[in-house]
């Protein structure tokens, strides 16, 4: 480790200049990544705070909660074998914001008291605790209660109500899902036998429902995959270059003994450490740009996301250091340093 930390002194100026450019790549990396974990939490953190197994939606809604409701038959089936039910329900306020209004069976979600709404804190902006809500094309009112954080489905706010009030706001308002948080298998093969035009699904088929989910992580992540391929090609050019500009030197040190293992172990550690400072320089400035977001923001900051993000690019630097390890392992020192 001395002496890859003596060979960086030394020719600092080049180190300098591969480590600002793995920083811009792993943040780039982290903020793209960061931006397509927002905007999936914008489609789909109401249907993962649910924390539901599987939910039982209408085949014709193409695993969409929202487009087709569940017919009397299969509501009846759901009521009776006590499956919470969901229900969803667009409605537009004052200052034409839009949310979701959803209830579901008390017992299975924290509700508010009647004629009060938990709203997700996207519409903190507009409104505030406590602040009157007014449903446009009705003669009703909502409280503000509080506010949540990822309530959100398909880049709307959820308010949540009680079912009374919900059922108050809309009569006979349709079922658009029933939701199972644990259930036996012969149990779901019994429920499925006496369900007549519904179906059950796992969480992950009602996310890819929601049409601007995928069609929204698809590219990110294609740009994410990417950036590790450009930083791949980045480290290599750059180790290697450097490589053979110091063939000379690795020349006199496997002359005068140095062995081939040791000179392979430099090379990694110098990789190791200059991609670790980089990245690690890029998540505090994320954590920082993180913390002065809106919350308005689709932006979301992973943990495991980071540590993982944090291993690829040690696996990405090792990897591409390898044409140079190639180099240096079939360096001869009587040629390098200008023998016959």
């Amino acid at each position: 480790m001395n002496l890859a930390l003596k060979e960086i002194k030394y020719y600092k100026v080049k180190y300098l200049l591969i480590a600002a450019i793995i920083f811009l790549l792993s943040f780039l990396v982290l903020f793209v990544s960061s931006l397509a974990q927002g905007l999936g939490k914008d489609n789909v953190s109401f249907i993962e705070q649910m924390d539901a197994s599987h939910y039982v939606i209408s085949k014709d809604a193409d695993n969409n909660l929202m487009n087709t409701p569940l017919s009397k038959h299969d509501q009846k089936v759901l009521e009776d074998k006590n499956i919470p039910l969901l229900k969803l329900q667009p409605v537009k306020v004052q200052k034409n914001e839009k949310f979701l209004l959803a209830t579901v069976t008390e017992d299975y979600m924290k509700l508010p008291a009647d004629n009060k709404v938990n709203l997700d804190s996207h519409a903190s902006k507009t409104f505030k605790e406590n602040d009157t809500l007014k449903l446009k094309d009705q003669d009703k009112k909502l409280k503000v209660s509080e506010f949540t954080r990822h309530q959100m489905f398909a880049h709307m706010p959820v308010g949540l109500v009680s079912q009374e009030t919900y059922n108050n706001y809309f009569k006979d308002a349709p079922v658009n899902a029933g939701i199972i948080k644990s259930m036996s298998k012969s149990d779901m093969n019994q429920l499925n036998d006496d369900l007549k035009d519904a179906k059950l699904i796992t969480p992950d088929k009602a996310m890819k429902g929601i049409p601007s989910y995928e069609a929204e992580q698809m590219p990110l992540n294609l740009m994410v995959i990417f950036l590790f391929l450009i930083s791949a090609i980045v480290i290599t050019v750059f180790f290697y270059v450097i490589t053979i500009q110091k063939t000379t030197e690795y020349g006199i040190l496997k002359a005068i003994g140095t062995s081939n293992r040791k000179l392979i172990f430099k090379l990694m550690q110098e990789v190791i450490v200059v991609v670790m400072v980089s990245v690690l320089i890029s998540i505090g400035v994320i954590y920082i740009i993180n913390m002065n977001l809106p919350a308005t923001m689709p932006f979301f900051l992973n943990p495991n996301l980071i540590f993982l993000l944090i291993g690829l690019f040690l696996v990405v630097a090792l990897i591409g250091v390898m044409l140079s390890i190639y180099k240096v392992l079939k360096i001869d020192p009587i040629q390098a340093i200008g023998g016959e």
